[in-house]
């Protein structure tokens, strides 16, 4: 007797709520959407970053849990990129310049504890801003970088400097001025002796080549002598062009006696030396015996210690910066970072976290005294910043706002009190969607906006699979780190559950599917390459033994679960166990019994794979019964050669075929139906088909008390 058929054509993402949508699966453990027919595919697993049988896990052998990562994107097409991660209480450079694959120690971090958040980076033009709470902000420059035996210490101290400037510059330190006596034709001392100096302009046109443009002061005769009064200040130039506080003022003052008519001055003072990054010194000086400072001139390096104040103060111009303008830096203990209309937005950190301070626009260095924002409301601390198109997005305990405006009128406004972001480093843009991120009961999407009338609207995305963000581990939430992969169009979001301290679940939401999960997949922290792949810190790494598996890997479509040490080679291991279970069908009416006899598998061949096939009635956990005796090959033609033990010049090449595998259920009634498969084997799942009768026998009537 035929029945009647249920078809699900095209397959849809995990659903754990009843009732399931049509389309729906309870469970896509370990699965990838195939791109080109729409179907979900076992071709998943990970690898290492760089494979070579031949080394192992070096040059991580001994590197343990890796904390956090960040792929610098130094230029387009990959030819600039550097990996930055941070473990073993180290930040760490993979160096890949030519063909090198070491390993750099920048600079020492303290380790995050389990509830830390991990450290943010974020790119400032071609250096990188490094923040956590722990250490002091940090900037990095990358590029240009040499081989390992070239970075020195020396050049590492020129590669991470702490961001901003921690004080004024020191006083510039003045030499005394030594008058001459031109009477009877005296020379200028060209040089400085000890803490004086002599150097001097006459006004004469036929002294110097460009009269009236140097010396400062000047004398033009008389019964009585003069007095000449100057003040200069210094302030340090970072390599973001930044300008740091000024120093307070010295004051050099000579006297030229009577009758030593027309002789100018060039003071000279010594200047301090900057700190790390600072590539210029920049003079300011008055006029004579004046109160307000112009700038005089750039002495364009770090490492002269010698001024020589040569300008007419007639062509002073410029006034000097304010005392506000350039301030000490303000956040020591800055957590987030963010780019915003050219302005570096940081958090104040823990006992100042609704602050927000923001940098001079293309300044990353520099603050002004008034150059900060209050956060107002209840909210709370912010808890991660994330810049998109003409807002800055300020994720806050309770809250989310929003940041508007351009430098220095920023202001912010509470756009959702319903749902609040618990983990920064799960923030990313996913194309159509908006930001996603994860929040305590599963993953939300921001979208709109606030220009041209838009609004932002808060989505939830994650309620089909409500049942896996109840195991969520709430205390280490914050570890919980997430990218989104646009070779896959997917976002990738691994989180600590069941008490684990570290990412132990993935969850991955495809943008042409819905919802799957990843089990097995050692995710410590995650970022994208240039390519879109990517690319993952291992979350425990090695606990003293050098085939412990650690350091950097990538998810890519190689069925392999990382691998093993064997002797002195590095061994694939095998590919991930692959689950999939259909929703629960009721074919229309539950209280109607059915008798199921088929489900046939839509599939791609793929060799001479098999699986397990099982089969579930009316929500009992224990399946009714299973089969793996079917093999996936056409059920009615000539086997297809299989690769690995076709023969050559007999057997021919051929093309994956979308067949039928038709499989028998010996079950009896049931109101509801499930089917499931497992397999380890390539295995390509387009859609599927149950074949079932119904005679109209329905339910008998409840028990009674």
């Amino acid at each position: 007797m035929r029945g009647q058929t249920l078809q699900v054509r095209v397959l849809g993402g995990m659903a754990q709520d009843l009732p399931q949508p049509a389309e729906a699966a309870s469970l896509i453990e370990n699965w990838t959407v195939d791109p080109r027919i729409q179907g979900i595919s076992t071709r998943v697993g990970y690898e290492r970053y760089r494979p070579n049988a031949s080394v192992g896990f070096a040059p991580f052998a001994s590197t343990s849990r890796i904390h956090s990562i960040f792929v610098s994107q130094g230029s387009t097409g990959g030819s600039r990129q550097a990996i930055l991660f941070e473990s073993d209480g180290q930040l760490r450079l993979y160096n890949e310049v030519g063909q090198e694959n070491n390993i750099i120690d920048l600079a020492p971090m303290i380790a995050p504890t389990a509830t830390d958040t991990p450290t943010t980076y974020t790119m400032w033009q071609d250096k990188v801003v490094v923040t956590n709470g722990r250490d002091t902000p940090k900037i990095i420059s990358l590029w240009p970088m040499g081989s390992t035996a070239q970075t020195t210490a020396e050049v590492k101290a020129e590669m991470v400097r702490p961001l901003g400037f921690y004080g004024a510059a020191p006083s510039p330190d003045p030499l005394k001025v030594i008058t001459i006596d031109a009477t009877s034709g005296g020379a200028s001392a060209d040089g400085y002796t000890g803490a004086s100096t002599s150097n001097w302009y006459p006004v004469y046109g036929n002294a110097i080549s460009f009269p009236g443009a140097f010396g400062m002061g000047k004398h033009n005769g008389g019964t009585a002598g003069i007095e000449n009064n100057y003040q200069f200040k210094v302030a340090f130039i970072s390599d973001t062009g930044s300008i740091g506080p000024l120093s307070e003022p010295c004051e050099i003052d000579w006297e030229i006696d009577a009758g030593n008519q027309g002789f100018r001055y060039c003071p000279t003072m010594r200047i301090p030396i900057g700190p790390p990054g600072t590539v210029a010194r920049r003079i300011y000086g008055t006029f004579d015996d004046g109160q307000d400072f112009y700038f005089i001139a750039d002495v364009r390096n770090n490492v002269e210690t010698l001024f020589h104040a040569f300008r007419r103060s007639s062509t002073f111009s410029t006034p000097a910066p304010t005392e506000t303008e350039s301030a000490v830096f303000p956040a020591p203990n800055a957590r987030f970072s963010a780019i915003f209309k050219q302005c570096l937005f940081l958090d104040g950190g823990r006992g100042q976290g609704n602050t927000l301070y923001f940098s001079k626009p293309g300044l990353p260095d520099q603050y002004g005294v008034a150059d900060r924002l209050t956060l107002t409301g209840d909210g709370g601390d912010v808890v991660g910043l994330y810049a998109h198109y003409n807002n800055l997005i300020i994720f806050r305990e309770s809250c989310i706002d929003v940041l508007t405006g351009s430098y220095p009128n920023f202001s912010s406004q509470t756009i959702t009190r319903e749902v609040s972001c618990r983990a920064p480093a799960s923030i990313d843009a996913v194309p159509g969607l908006g930001v996603l991120f994860l929040a305590r009961d599963g993953v939300y999407a921001l979208t709109g906006g606030l220009d041209g009338g838009a609004v932002f609207d808060v989505k939830p995305l994650g309620l089909p699979i409500r049942r896996e963000w109840e195991r969520l581990t709430v205390e280490c939430a914050s570890r919980a780190v997430a990218r989104y992969a646009p070779n896959e169009r997917a976002y990738h979001l691994y989180i600590p559950v069941d008490g684990d301290d570290r990412p132990s679940l993935g969850a991955v939401f495809h943008l042409d599917k819905g919802w799957s999960i990843r089990t097995g997949f050692p995710v410590g922290c995650i970022d994208r390459t240039f390519n879109g792949t990517l690319v993952f810190g291992h979350h425990t790494g090695s606990t003293g033994a050098n085939s412990d598996p650690a350091g950097l890997f990538v998810i890519s479509g190689t069925p392999a679960m990382g691998g093993t040490i064997s002797g002195d080679s590095f061994v694939p291991a095998g590919p991930p166990t692959s689950k999939y279970q259909s929703l629960w069908m009721d074919f229309g009416d539950a209280q109607v019994k059915k008798q199921v006899q088929y489900v046939v598998l839509w599939c791609m061949t793929r060799g001479n794979v098999t699986i397990n096939f099982r089969y579930y009635k009316d929500f009992e956990h224990e399946q009714v019964g299973s089969d793996s005796r079917f093999k996936f090959q056409p059920p009615d033609q000539t086997d297809q050669p299989v690769y690995d033990s076709a023969v050559v010049g007999t057997d021919t090449w051929q093309e994956s075929r979308l067949v039928p595998i038709r499989l028998p259920v010996a079950l009896q009634s049931c109101s509801w139906f499930k089917w499931g498969m497992e397999t380890t084997d390539d295995v390509t799942l387009v859609g599927y088909e149950v074949e079932f009768v119904a005679r109209g026998t329905v339910t008998v009537a409840g028990k009674r008390i």
